[in-house]
């Protein structure tokens, strides 16, 4: 009897084994199937995108010169060395970090406080969504020029209004102390509109309802906010805070737009962005310094993105999404 049942069971292993090779080849040829679909994106990707970053870390390692014809000398960790001991390496640093720690925050909160406005009862809501995402979609030098003229010492729009409080003008780009924070009210006014419908998007998942038994429970609009609706929206709100966190680490047009490569008196607003463009594009410089520079901000970009991606995953799994 025992050994009829193990050729029964025998019979039925293998009938499970060959009713199941189909499935699984089926599946696999799904599978393979999607990554053939994909292939093309990621051929695109590799070229223009993956393979650019691996060939800068590439130069990183040469004294590399595109004027220069042949050879080009490898240095291997020299230009990283030179970066640590590089005062000016150290400005531009404390220059971006400066900007990341007060305009992310202002941005984040802003575009928060101005999708909670939208999301009201406020009137011609149309009209003021366009006023407010305008800015993003509109080219950067035609708002640059006229924010130029707004920063003007004796005709500029800022300076017309501290005249009129009976306060002295300021130089916002000319003077080092006002030089970044007359750039970050620039930026922000320039991003806050698609952080702005970004968190739109997500308070429009948030249920009504929700609010509605918490104001019936006796909770007033900031303890129904800070406990329903803060909560529910911290996912869009970590994504705002990455995304306008690579934006701030990236930071090169405006600033070249406003003070030049420079970046203004005292070199005030040279950020990363803009001694990586100086260095590797000035007379005295190579591309392989500015390349060296470039895999510094990658690492700071990636470090912090996986700190809040971590975090987010973290807070996801504790709340339960």
């Amino acid at each position: 009897m025992e050994i009829e049942r193990d050729i029964v069971m025998s019979s039925l292993g293998a009938a499970e084994v060959a009713r199941s090779f189909p499935r699984k080849f089926r599946r696999w040829f799904s599978t393979g199937q999607a990554y053939l679909y994909l292939l093309p994106v990621f051929i695109i990707l590799g070229i223009f995108s993956y393979l650019p970053s691996v060939f800068v870390f590439y130069m990183s390692l040469f004294k590399w010169n595109f004027l220069t014809q042949g050879d080009q000398p490898f240095v291997g960790l020299s230009n990283y060395q030179f970066l640590l001991h590089d005062p000016d390496f150290w400005q531009s640093l404390r220059v971006t970090l400066l900007y990341v720690l007060i305009s992310v925050p202002l941005n984040l909160f802003l575009a928060l406080f101005l999708a909670l406005l939208l999301m009201s009862g406020i009137r011609a809501k149309a009209f003021w969504r366009l006023a407010i995402f305008a800015p993003f979609i509109t080219p950067m030098v035609a708002t640059t020029s006229i924010w130029y003229w707004m920063f003007d010492n004796y005709h500029g729009f800022f300076n017309g209004i501290l005249h009129l409080v009976h306060l002295k003008p300021i130089d916002w780009l000319g003077d080092p102390h006002w030089t970044l924070l007359g750039i970050i009210f620039y930026t922000i006014w320039k991003g806050v509109g698609f952080s702005t419908v970004l968190f739109m998007a997500g308070l429009t998942n948030v249920s009504p309802s929700l609010g509605e038994a918490a104001r019936v429970d006796g909770a007033n609009s900031w303890q129904s906010f800070r406990h329903i609706t803060w909560p529910l929206i911290m996912p869009i709100t970590i994504v705002v805070l990455l995304l306008s966190t690579i934006d701030a680490f990236k930071m090169f047009q405006p600033v070249f737009l406003f003070v030049g490569a420079g970046g203004g008196a005292l070199n005030a607003a040279r950020t990363l962005g803009l001694y990586l463009f100086s260095s590797a594009f000035s007379t005295n410089s190579h591309a392989g310094l500015g390349a060296a520079i470039g895999v510094i901000i990658f690492l700071l970009v990636f470090t912090i993105s996986a700190s809040q991606l971590i975090f987010t995953r973290r807070y996801t799994n504790d709340v339960g999404y």
